[in-house]
């Protein structure tokens, strides 16, 4: 049995589907770099290397636990190069993109995240101290409509041409007026535990 042919308008949807959505992310990155301010003299721009960057999060209930993970993580930092050290980083990423390995949940998380109205999620800060293998970032947050300031803490090292940045936090859903969703009348817990890798070249 023969397969039918597509059909030619089916075919330019999803072309021009997939070049729009090439197009947003651009567009998004772009407008993350230019939150950042640059003095060109003296800096280097780093990429994230998506295929070695994630972010996880663990969500907890009365009844269960769950973990989700991002590998599409988007963003540049900027390198000093006089001082070799990270000065600025902006982080992109997508609600759609966080995988929990239950579909069902996941879909619901996208309604719950309002991620047709807030697709994406952001971080960007400018105010970075290094020392030796330890990081702390003053930043701001861009999660569901809402800003946020928040400071990080992590590791940093470096193998090769690669920077590595690793830290764990804790994120407050209802801070991002996120309303929390239940299981048998008895609401998930209002914290989330987060792991970051992020790989800078």
């Amino acid at each position: 049995m023969c397969a039918s042919k597509p059909n030619v308008t089916e075919l330019w949807s999803v072309l021009l589907a997939s070049l729009f959505s090439e197009i947003k992310i651009k567009l998004s990155l772009l407008a993350l770099i230019f939150c950042l301010k640059f003095n060109f003299a003296q800096e280097i721009q780093l990429k994230i290397e998506t295929k070695e960057s994630s972010i996880k999060y663990k969500g907890d209930h009365l009844l269960h636990s769950w973990e989700g993970i991002n590998n599409n993580v988007n963003g540049i930092a900027i390198l000093n190069s006089k001082s070799n050290k990270i000065e600025k980083i902006a982080i992109l990423i997508y609600v759609r993109d966080f995988d929990s390995g239950n579909p069902g949940r996941d879909a619901h998380s996208l309604e719950v995240l309002e991620a047709l109205k807030y697709p994406e999620i952001r971080f960007y800060s400018e105010s970075i101290k290094i020392v030796e293998d330890s990081v702390n970032f003053k930043g701001t947050f861009n999660f569901h409509g809402i800003k946020i300031e928040k400071k990080l803490a992590g590791n940093l090292n470096r193998k090769n041409d690669i920077w590595y940045i690793t830290g764990n936090f804790k994120l407050v859903p209802s801070d991002f007026g996120i309303e929390l969703p239940s299981f048998l009348s008895v609401k998930m817990k209002n914290l989330l535990d987060i792991d970051y890798s992020i790989a800078l070249k």
